[in-house]
């Protein structure tokens, strides 16, 4: 049983990586241009821009991840089977669904929105990254749960 969540765990921290690379490369261009002085403002409304993508960061990074698990779950109740390329496929879209958020915040902290939103996006962002990483421990307690480990 270890060995499938070990092997899974390999597969989704592929995703994982390949997913917050290019946030980590954006976030340090951020914190360059910051540090060089260049500001960076969209069009209109400052406030609109940082309320708006606090409401991506928190529904990429909270609400869809828990409406996934919540949906995967109640299907995976009625149909009493769950199959192992089926749960995969859910952890790699609940990987790139959470760590949507850190664009959101990564543009949030770009385009200088007022600091509550610039804060809420960040933590909204952070909460994404936290609840994506995979890990070894997690996915064999969900893969038993599930019924995967009988699963050849």
């Amino acid at each position: 049983m270890l060995e499938k969540a070990t092997l899974l765990a390999g597969k989704l921290v592929r995703v994982f990586w390949m997913m917050i690379g290019p946030a980590l490369i954006f976030l340090a261009g951020d914190v360059f241009l910051h540090r060089t002085g260049v500001r960076i403002t969209p069009p209109g409304n400052l406030r609109y821009w940082g309320l708006t993508l606090l409401i991506l960061a928190v529904t990429g990074g909270i609400a869809l991840p828990i409406l996934m698990r919540t949906l995967f779950h109640s299907r995976a109740v009625k149909s009493k089977k769950v199959e192992h390329g089926q749960y995969r496929r859910f952890q790699e879209h609940l990987i790139i669904v959470g760590l949507s958020a850190c664009y959101f915040a990564c543009l949030a902290y770009l385009f200088l929105v007022p600091k509550l939103y610039l804060y809420g996006s960040v933590f909204a962002g952070l909460y994404g990254v936290y609840s994506s990483i995979p890990s070894r421990a997690k996915l064999a307690g969900e893969m038993r749960y599930y019924g995967l480990e009988k699963e050849k």
